[in-house]
């Protein structure tokens, strides 16, 4: 339960990365409410389409038809395919990422990706929405699946369903069957305990993966149905844990069970191995999603991005030559150390050396790279970046870097994949609002020109233009299945095609998918197509070069590595297909409730305005208790599910030197500037505050701009922040300033953070008015009662004040460990008070998916290190535990 409600509130930045005041839209259907911003209405209606037949085979495939009525929001908040859904039991919840996959991503097998999506994500609710028929159970907030069943259950069943009622899917792709086979020969497929939560390469995909492979398995085994009985024993009035529920169905533990899966998975797995291989050598190294390696039109160099998991992804380019300047460093090593030790043994050598790069660039603000691509003179390299805009919403842009200088070609243009088609031009793909087109981009100005129609039917991938430049070649996701082609002309392949690359203006090099296997093919313009590689981890992004050698990208258990093949000849055929060793290889065929390809029918009521949305009420409590200060807060939450309108009316129970009384708050975000009011009554004293704040995102900063008034006060914020990366060290810096009627504060802090290692110093400045020191903040007053407190849980309210406040806190967050480290010292007047200790501290902003608005917690022990002695203060340990909501 607490890994799954970090799991959510982790979500909760990406769920409101489209804001609430765009111009939003509502499309009602019998069981769901679409949201989604104007722009994407093509995208929206198609879904909608698709909602009420999907939920239908979906009901009748997992045996349960829940009667609420879920809300759909649809968005694009950071240009990659997903989705999810939150199963609340009074308003369960899907979001729609209209971004589409790629042909060679895990998620690129489908026949439409607003189907595969929906299926998927609807079968998250129908399965988790089941209602317990236990009493006790049935007032909690979510249903007991959803608690009591792994991730690798929710996650897995979901995948299951996506590929029975698609046809298409994980369950029927040769990603899913690469992977697990891959794994199973090389001994690494995750132990059970593994299954939830592992942090190595593609563990957090095998809940998917294995997952469904190991359901499907479970299926064959105990008999059609067997998976339904699994749900019914865990929603029964009799309460059971899942281990308990799963040996009534399937008679062994589920761990057990799964030795036995995996031990025939890898029986069928070491059977496909022996076959013939043609794989070409090991050319480097590479960690996890590494990739996109793209020649120089000379041959002597290779860009590849490489991806770490603790690192920010680095463009790195290596000479293609023989690595002879590493060659004689490492032997050199291996001649002094025989020669300290002559009777030791010089280490076995099974793959290549590290190569240095002759060139590396990592972004200033640490983001990804996508798809570098040579200029014709190979002066330069293309590529693709992701670029938050004011909101924060990612759009992907162009960048030209030749090695000396980084210049950003477009603007929030939602371009990649670019190839030059000259020096002043590239052909590239927009993926924008759901819809895929290609077009042309200039390079000097960075005007974008479309090439066609943008369409959310036809998804473009990895044009290429020919050598002499007469010719373009792409992929393109037609009729519920991937294309070459060639100047708009489809070319014939026994799979389907990725990653088309040129060896000469009439042949390519293209990566095929077909029945489990990821293989090279050469593929001239007629169709006649030959397979040039038999590889056990599949043969990825192909990069030839001039003279008849073609780099790629192989999967291996620890990522993605570089491999070459010295030449093009044929390859041996695959095996053929064997039904026995599924999942290693994918089924043949799949059933299917629906066609993939055809929406449901029109007869869709008009799309509302959004307004305020549908208002709808949550309960809230919190507690407070820190040095001599109590409170217990309840109250509700009146909001709707984009957070336009947020309402929190809260009643504080206090004692010790908190506020005791009501309050009632509202946010409107439908504006670009937000507006926020505060009515209060707390002891004898009655008050508002009215304020208003406005914020602009940059690619490598953030600006907030807040002013209001409350009784007898005036005041205005500023707040602006920076981040720059440099290599794998991040900096940070924040400026504040705070004026009021008579009295400022002004605070400057910066850290530095590599890896999960963070080290940050702040320096706080009052003035102009006293000020007083100790306590912390209850949510039924308004900030602008606390602009003369220096907030400090550790001390008691009002230890002392005066006109002019220094204050100085250093603070360390250690890896592994989730509590921050912090000595802190306050300068008062005559009155100097330091502290040490250690606390944890979140602040969500609003997450109305959940019906949650924002919250500041802090919990942390501190031991007063230093004191005057009429504070009788010094020597003692304070704890705390805060909570604070804010609309």
């Amino acid at each position: 339960m607490i890994r799954t409600l970090a799991f959510l509130l982790l979500l909760a930045p990406a769920a409101l990365a489209q804001g609430p005041a765009h111009d939003w839209r509502t499309i009602e259907l019998p069981h769901f409410r679409v949201y989604y911003p104007v722009e994407y209405e093509a995208w929206a209606m198609r879904a909608a389409e698709r909602l009420e037949p999907i939920r239908t085979e979906v009901i009748e495939e997992i045996g349960y038809a829940p009667p609420q009525i879920i809300d759909v929001i649809v968005m694009n908040p950071i240009a990659e395919p997903n989705g999810s859904a939150w199963p609340l039991l009074e308003s369960p919840r899907m979001i729609f990422f209209t971004e589409p996959p790629g042909p060679d991503e895990q998620l690129g097998a489908y026949g439409h990706w607003i189907d595969l999506l929906s299926v998927h994500e609807t079968a998250h609710l129908v399965h988790m929405l089941r209602p317990a028929r236990n009493r006790w159970e049935r007032l909690l907030p979510f249903a007991p699946i959803m608690f009591s069943s792994p991730r690798w259950v929710l996650e897995g069943y979901a995948t299951v369903i996506e590929g029975r009622l698609t046809g298409a899917g994980r369950p029927s792709s040769t990603i899913r069957a690469l992977i697990l086979r891959r794994w199973a020969e090389n001994g690494r497929l995750p132990t059970y305990s593994q299954l939830d939560s592992d942090q190595r390469f593609l563990g957090m995909s095998m809940a998917y993966l294995m997952g469904s492979a190991y359901l499907e398995w479970l299926e064959r085994r105990a008999g059609e149905g067997s998976l339904q009985k699994l749900w019914a024993r865990l929603t029964a009035r009799q309460r059971r844990s899942f281990d308990e529920a799963f040996i009534g169905v399937f008679g062994e533990s589920p761990e057990r069970l799964y030795g036995r899966f995996t031990a025939e998975l890898t029986v069928s797995a070491m059977t496909l191995k022996r076959s013939p291989v043609r794989e070409g050598a090991l050319f480097q190294e590479t960690p996890r999603a590494s990739g996109d390696p793209a020649v120089s039109p000379d041959g002597t160099r290779l860009a590849v991005v490489v991806r770490g998991r603790d690192e920010p992804e680095k463009l790195v380019i290596w000479s293609t030559g023989p690595a002879t300047e590493e060659e004689k460093k490492d032997q050199e090593r291996i001649a002094k150390m025989l020669e300290r030790d002559p009777e030791d043994v010089g280490p076995l050598r099974t793959k290549p050396l590290p190569r240095k790069a002759v060139h590396e660039l990592a972004l200033p603000d640490g983001g990804d790279i996508s798809t570098p691509r040579w200029t014709r003179d190979g002066k330069a390299l293309l590529f693709a970046h992701r670029v938050p805009d004011a909101e924060g919403v990612l759009h992907f842009d162009l960048y030209r870097w030749d090695f000396q200088h980084l210049t950003r070609l477009t603007r929030l243009a939602d371009v990649r994949d670019a190839d030059p088609l000259d020096e002043r031009s590239a052909i590239a793909v927009r993926s924008r609002f759901g819809a895929s087109q290609l077009v042309s981009v200039d390079l000097t100005t960075g005007a974008v020109t479309p090439r066609g129609e943008a369409s959310i039917d036809h998804v473009i991938s990895h044009p290429r233009v020919s050598p002499d430049g007469r010719r373009i070649a792409h992929v393109a996701h037609r009729g519920g299945r991937w294309t070459l082609l060639v100047d708009d002309t489809p070319v014939e392949l026994p799979g389907d095609p990725a990653s088309p690359e040129w060896l000469s203006n009439d042949e390519l090099l293209v990566t095929v998918f077909s029945r489990g296997f990821a293989e090279l093919h050469r593929v001239r313009l007629d169709g006649t197509s030959t397979p040039v590689t038999r590889t056990s981890g599949g043969a990825f992004q192909p990069a030839p070069t001039r003279d008849g050698r073609a780099f790629f990208m192989s999967l291996e258990p620890d990522g993605y590595v570089v491999r070459e093949l010295e030449e093009l000849a044929e390859a041996p055929a695959p095996p053929p297909y064997d039904e026995t060793l599924v999942p290693a290889m994918p089924p043949v065929e799949r059933r299917t409730g629906f066609s993939p390809s055809t929406p449901g029918g029109g007869g869709l009521k008009p799309a509302l305005r959004y307004g305020i949305g549908r208002q709808e009420l949550t309960w809230l409590a919190s507690q407070s208790w820190a040095a001599d200060q109590r409170s217990l807060e309840i109250g509700a939450r009146l909001g709707d599910v984009l957070g336009r309108l947020d309402t929190l009316l809260l009643a504080s129970f206090a004692t010790d030197n908190m506020p005791q009384g009501f309050a009632l708050m509202s946010a409107w975000r439908g504006w670009p500037v937000e507006l926020h009011g505060h009515a209060y009554h707390a002891e004898d004293e009655t008050g508002g505050e009215l304020r208003a704040r406005w914020t602009r995102r940059f690619p490598l900063a953030r600006l907030t701009l807040e002013a209001g008034a409350s009784d007898d006060l005036a005041f205005a914020t500023g707040m602006f922040s920076t981040r720059q990366q440099l290599g794998s060290t991040r900096f940070e810096e924040t400026l504040r300033l705070d004026v009021d009627d008579e009295h400022y504060r002004a605070i400057v802090g910066a850290g530095v953070r590599a890896g999960s290692l963070r080290l940050a110093a702040r320096y706080q400045r009052d003035g102009g008015a006293n000020v007083i020191l100790g306590g912390v903040a209850s949510s039924i007053l308004p900030r602008s009662a606390y602009a003369l407190r220096i907030l400090d849980p550790a001390l008691p309210v009002a230890i002392a004040g005066g006109d002019e406040y220094d204050g100085w806190r250093i603070e360390t967050t250690l890896p592994g460990v989730p509590l921050t480290a912090f000595y802190q010292r306050h300068e008062l007047g005559d009155t100097r008070v330091s502290l040490a200790g250690a606390e944890a501290t979140l602040a969500f902003e609003p997450f109305p998916i959940l019906k949650l608005p924002a919250l500041d917690f802090s919990a942390g022990v501190a031991r007063v290190l230093g004191a005057p002695e009429a504070l009788e203060l010094r020597g003692e340990t304070k704890w705390w535990l805060t909570m604070r909501w804010r609309p």
